[in-house]
């Protein structure tokens, strides 16, 4: 991949910020892309983003000693969210490949933190959170707003009565 050379080149040189956007910018169409994750990962850790160090170095499936405190950094901070949250932090390219397509350790962790083994329906789009009711929850909220909307319209106008003398002609 020519995008990992012209990182290289800048790391080379000193320039962190460049090889980040470098490899930030191959992010989106770069799918899911062991060596890629792992480079941005690497500069991410030398520029000491820890979390966001350790998402890449997670998906990479390299695990190094000097990995270790990055990954767990973001398994901790990120790792009480729900799994389909969990998956959403991921980048794009991450979140389209299959599961199996995931280097082993990285897939065991998924599953473990609850993802279903096929990420994608059968016309192949990337799954979504299940309902689990919220929807019910939203509609008793808007109802419950509605009438209290109503409501104050009718004190309004009650109010306004009052005020105005000439409303009391019925």
């Amino acid at each position: 991949m020519r995008t990992l050379e012209k990182a290289e080149r800048e790391l080379a040189a000193g320039n962190l910020w460049r090889a980040k956007e470098i490899l930030q910018g191959t992010l989106p169409q770069a799918g899911y892309h062991v060596e890629l994750f792992e480079m941005l990962g690497a500069v991410l850790l030398r520029m000491g983003d820890l979390p966001e160090a350790g998402k890449f170095l997670f998906l990479s499936g390299v695990r190094r000693p000097e990995y270790e405190q990055a990954v767990g950094t973001f398994l901790r901070k990120y790792g009480k969210t729900g799994p389909y949250d969990f998956y959403r932090l991921l980048p794009r390219g991450a979140r389209l490949a299959a599961l199996s397509e995931y280097p082993v350790e990285v897939a065991q962790e998924l599953r473990r933190r609850g993802l279903p083994e096929s990420l994608r329906d059968a016309g192949g789009r990337v799954l979504t959170q299940p309902e689990t009711g919220g929807g019910v929850i939203a509609w008793g909220s808007c109802l419950i707003l509605a009438a209290a909307i109503g409501a104050l319209i009718i004190l309004g106008i009650i109010k306004l009565k009052e005020i105005v003398p000439w409303l009391h002609r019925t």
